[in-house]
């Protein structure tokens, strides 16, 4: 079942994504006048449509996603035809093509921005962590973190260059180092200390390195009846100890409670600007999965979510965009370089797998904001200069632009084979690699 869910989700995430891409092609297309031979939703065998003037508009058997074809479009064809007709293409003026190729980039860049738009206004996330210093409240054994000797308490003052950095940067830098070393300076009791440490996909809820950010364990609300309202705790108390162990984050108190198993603790609390100290004895209580955990009956605070206004949304889904962009960016530069794996790319298997965890929440929110984290990958990465994408048709109107004059039909047709060869060869590998982490991950 979760099978099927995946592939329902993926194709619902993916059709609408290339679909709104092919319609930017095909509405710059009508705009200059260019013919319009098809206009599919999905690939593959016709099963149904309709022709209006010189359009078939049709529904094909593969529906993951769409395309459009438009008349000259191909150099092969053109090459058939021996003479450019009028509504071909290839007979429009280079900066209108310019215009037709950058629509369909452009419509998923604007999609990315409307969805998040969307998303913000219905629930935005205000973690305050990601925004704060990066101080590490723990190591998590075995890690790159802890093979590097990070240690409690250590504050994170660069990484890769970027000087004071937050939680999201650090974060954002793991994501983008995958399998390559990290190289960090850490303030450490008043001393300067350099770590090197590499990220790896199985520790991306750490950070990427293996280690637990430090933020205030703030109790919001206290359980009428439960051990920690008999024991004095109140909303608004900040345990910043437990049996005289500096507390660093709410995690490092579950454990705790879950090793004390019921024995008295003794919480240091900070008050009001006063220290007070409570003992409290945790009770098993029964969770929704059914096992059974020791709590005290607290309400600790986390992320929380509130609904933006519009403009508010509009404004922190630019933003975003930009930052995701970046990250794009270097991602891809870093993989020119030799300085990011291959193995950091993924496919239609690793989106197929996450849309489908996403699907099957209660709330479609989180697959909404997935699928414009989709749609800007796919209009960024479709402006690459690579032949058979839009960027590399781009950069081949840029060089005729330059030259004066087109280039050959035979070359054309020659440098459109290379980049078919080149994107199934990176295709097979991403898909290969896709169902190792997939098939990984699931058995761990």
């Amino acid at each position: 079942m979760n099978v099927l869910s995946d592939i329902i989700a993926v194709t619902i995430v993916l059709g609408v994504i290339i679909f709104l891409h092919e319609l930017g092609h095909f509405l710059a297309a009508k705009f200059f006048r260019v013919r319009v031979e098809t206009f599919s939703l999905g690939f593959g065998t016709r099963l149904f449509g309709f022709r209006a003037g010189e359009t078939d508009y049709r529904v094909s058997a593969l529906p993951l996603g769409g395309y459009v074809k438009m008349a000259g479009e191909m150099p092969g064809e053109l090459a058939e035809q021996a003479v450019v007709r009028p509504g071909d293409l290839a007979s429009k003026p280079r900066w209108q093509r310019l215009v037709i190729i950058l629509a369909g980039p452009a419509m998923n860049i604007v999609l990315a921005i409307a969805l998040l738009v969307a998303v913000y206004m219905v629930q935005f996330p205000r973690d305050s962590v990601l925004d704060q210093p990066a101080v590490v409240a723990s190591v998590e054994p075995g890690t790159t973190a802890a093979q590097a000797g990070l240690q409690p308490f250590d504050r994170i003052i660069a990484v890769d260059g970027v000087q004071d950095p937050t939680w999201e940067q650090v974060e954002m830098r793991a994501a983008v180092s995958e399998d390559h070393p990290l190289p960090l300076t850490i303030e450490r009791g008043g001393r300067i200390v350099h770590a090197t440490v590499v990220p790896t996909s199985a520790q991306q809820a750490a950070f990427g390195i293996g280690v637990i950010p430090e933020m205030p364990v703030v109790f919001i609300a206290v359980t009428p009846g439960s051990p920690a309202q008999r024991a004095g705790l109140e909303p608004g108390d900040r345990a910043i100890g437990i049996d005289g162990k500096r507390l660093g984050n709410p995690r490092e108190l579950t454990d705790a409670l879950q090793k004390a198993a019921g024995r008295p603790v003794t919480l240091t609390l900070l008050r009001h600007g006063r220290i007070v100290e409570k003992q409290v004895s945790a009770q098993k209580q029964k969770q929704p999965d059914g096992s059974e955990r020791w709590m005290i009956g607290v309400e600790l605070q986390t992320v929380r979510f509130v609904h933006l206004p519009f403009g508010q949304a509009l404004r922190q889904s630019l933003a975003d965009n930009r930052r995701y962009s970046t990250l794009i960016i270097d991602l891809v530069g870093r993989l020119v370089t030799h300085q990011a794996s291959l193995k950091t790319l993924q496919g239609p298997v690793s989106i197929a797998d996450m849309a489908g965890q996403l699907a099957r929440q209660s709330s479609l929110v989180p697959l909404v904001g997935f699928t414009s984290m989709i749609s800007l990958n796919l209009g960024i990465l479709n402006l690459l200069p690579i032949p058979i994408l839009d960027g590399g048709t781009i950069l081949l109107l840029l060089v005729e632009s330059l030259l004066r004059h087109d280039v050959s039909l035979r070359v054309k047709e020659r440098i459109y084979q290379a980049g078919f060869a080149f994107l199934v060869l990176l295709m097979t590998f991403v898909i290969y690699n896709d169902i190792v982490r997939v098939v990984t991950q699931r058995h761990q």
